[in-house]
């Protein structure tokens, strides 16, 4: 697989090089088998608004959704991004552990008692932290670097969650191209088989009317088919990280292993180990830390100075040592600590916040779920069958020539529209499942912090 995306990538950089703009195809491979009649009208022309088709795209590798998450991993920015905020917080902890530098000097007095130099030396001052004040910074500082790392993986979460929602929104419309293409043929030839009609005088005007617009309507979900296409694709390949990838087909099948969720069970897996959460619970953890960092600063750090002189006017070295402390009288960092108190309670009450949001998430993403899950059912297990049995003895009773072609047409028409209706199910159902399956992550791009 790696040799694959690294091939994958060396096409998209070839082509960015290039400066190709986004192409499109049209004759992606086919998602449903439908029965097949010979009718003896000539079918008019098929629209041609889809997306062209082009060498350099049929000689692309069908790209699966593996290969698109691995490409996003590499080349998503935001993942970068967040990687360096971890490496920030690292930093900081470094720091935050150092102790203070001592200070060296010169040192003079007495200059020109007597005529003399007064006395001539240097010093050296150290202050010494107390009470343990930067062990707590140094944890307070880890507390961040875990947080950060959580926030991390919730971008991964994220980042994978758009790219397999927009791989199926992207292979969805790479099946209704197909599917909108055989409606506008299909309503194509019912009006030139409606014309032959009015022509022998065995049908009406309204006939005629009716026929017309109903494959102006067939050409239109072709046309905008071909629109849905190229802005999946667009969004793919924005999740991903490539702004001009050449488009290629996928691989893959809407309908193949079926998720069967249950709500206790994605509650507790949106609910359990969630990097938004375990986040949450690191700021009330590095909350508390600061309420004993916020009690210790009262405590006096230690200035501890010496220095060495030479008296000129007595030819004898003098040395002298210093030590200062603060009393903390007025100030006892007191507001400070009641901050702190207060970061905590708030830290604790933003837990029950994200608990209570997670849940309220995921009961609208599962309700598309269960209604989805619900209409794919029936669309799979009743309806389609049911238009396929009936498009096929319109086809038998056609060529038997017990039914008009018309009516063969209108078996034609309502099973590509229940396979639309169908694709729209599945892609509502494989979106919402992705979410709850990622804990409710999305928004890569528009949540890079």
């Amino acid at each position: 697989m790696r040799c694959r995306v690294l091939t994958i990538l060396l096409l998209v950089c070839l082509s960015s090089s290039a400066g190709a703009q986004d192409r499109t195809r049209s004759d992606h491979p086919g998602w449903v088998a439908t029965p097949t009649a010979t009718p003896t009208a000539t079918p008019t022309a098929t629209p041609t608004t889809t997306p062209t088709t082009t060498a350099a795209a049929d000689s692309q590798p069908a790209l699966t959704l593996a290969d698109l998450e691995q490409i996003a991993l590499r080349q998503n920015p935001t993942l970068a991004g967040a990687t360096a905020r971890m490496q920030v917080a690292q930093g900081r902890q470094v720091q935050a552990g150092l102790y203070p530098n001592p200070v060296i000097g010169y040192h003079a007095t007495e200059v020109g008692n007597l005529g003399t130099a007064g006395q001539q030396g240097g010093f050296i001052s150290q202050r010494f932290i107390t009470a343990g004040k930067l062990q707590l910074d140094r944890q307070i500082a880890g507390k961040d670097i875990a947080e950060a790392h959580l926030r991390l993986h919730g971008q991964e979460q994220r980042v994978l969650s758009d790219v397999r929602v927009r791989f199926y929104d992207a292979l969805a419309a790479q099946k209704r191209i197909e599917l909108t293409r055989k409606l506008a043929r299909i309503g194509d030839e019912l009006v030139t088989a409606t014309r032959t009609l009015l022509a022998g005088r065995l049908g009406t005007e309204n006939d005629l009317l009716q026929a017309e617009i109903r494959a102006d309507e067939s050409r239109i979900l072709f046309d905008n088919a071909g629109h849905q296409q190229l802005e999946a694709w667009r969004r793919l390949s924005a999740v991903i990280g490539i702004r001009h990838m050449p488009m290629a087909p996928l691989s893959g099948k809407l309908a193949d292993g079926l998720p069967q969720l249950a709500w206790d069970t994605c509650l507790q897996n949106v609910l359990g180990g969630n990097p938004e959460l375990s986040a949450a619970q690191t700021r009330l953890d590095r909350a508390a830390l600061m309420i004993l960092r916020a009690g210790k600063e009262p405590v006096p750090n230690v200035d501890l100075s010496v220095s060495v002189r030479r008296h000129t006017i007595t030819d004898s070295d003098v040395a002298n040592v210093q030590i200062g402390i603060p009393i903390p009288i007025f100030d006892r960092n007191q507001g400070n600590v009641r901050a702190a108190e207060a970061e905590w309670v708030a830290a604790r009450k933003d837990i029950e916040r994200i608990e209570l949001d997670l849940q309220d998430r995921l009961a609208v993403s599962y309700q598309k779920y269960a209604s989805a899950r619900q209409q794919a059912e029936r669309y799979g297990q009743r309806m389609l069958p049911r238009a396929g049995t009936s498009l096929t003895l319109v086809t038998e009773g056609y060529q038997k020539g017990q039914v008009k072609y018309l009516t063969l047409l209108t078996a034609q028409q309502t099973y590509v529209r229940v396979n639309l209706s169908y694709l729209d199910a599945l892609l509502e159902l494989r979106t919402s499942a992705a979410i709850i399956d990622r804990q409710l992550f999305t928004g890569s791009l528009a949540n890079g912090r």
